[in-house]
């Protein structure tokens, strides 16, 4: 009996050490994960605050530009590059400009060339810039930019243009700003709904 109340003791002491280790680890693990987190969200925030300050920067220069592009044509006012850093913490982000000014909030959904396309709703009105990781942790900052009545639109994502463009267009006669982040395939500006 003395060799198998050994074992059992022996076993009662490894089971313990397992669970003090498991529970060490856990805690260490949240510890690490919670500062990762934090970290990643200062770095979200400063990215987000140093676009809403070269927007505003390219806005306050188109206020004070008096070129006029060509009716259906575009000029390219000013750019800023940006200087992103390749990652946050080891992590891919993306950073994206839009705008909701108005119809954004009403619209849900409308057909482009006959596809259908779906709109992300907004919950407030305004232009917001949302910066995000796109690997794991998932972490996301969101940063409101007030008094820029222009639209913004574009993305970055990790090694891709981070150059910050204040595009005049001059569509029928109208002529219309708009700030975009990247490289976008097509510049949105809606004129009427129908």
């Amino acid at each position: 009996m003395k060799g198998i109340s050994r074992l059992v003791t022996y076993a009662i002491t490894i089971m313990f050490g397992f669970i003090i280790v498991t529970v060490f680890s856990t805690l260490i693990y949240g510890y690490y994960d919670q500062v990762l987190k934090s970290n990643i969200r200062a770095s979200l925030k400063q990215i987000t605050i140093q676009t809403a300050l070269s927007i505003t920067k390219l806005y306050n220069l188109g206020k004070e530009s008096d070129a006029t592009p060509e009716n259906s044509s575009s000029i390219i006012i000013s750019d800023i590059d940006l200087n992103y850093p390749n990652k946050i913490s080891g992590k891919n982000f993306e950073v994206e400009l839009t705008s909701s000014p108005g119809m954004w909030n009403i619209i849900t959904s409308m057909t482009i060339s006959g596809e259908n396309m779906t709109i992300r709703k907004e919950s407030t009105s305004g232009a917001k810039i949302i910066a995000k990781t796109t690997q794991r942790p998932f972490v996301s900052y969101e940063y409101d930019v007030p008094n820029v009545p222009i639209t913004l639109q574009g993305k970055f994502r990790s090694g891709e243009n981070d150059n910050l463009r204040l595009v005049r267009y001059n569509y029928n006669g109208l002529v219309n700003d708009t700030i975009v982040l990247g490289e976008p395939d097509i510049i949105i500006g809606i004129t009427s709904i129908t």
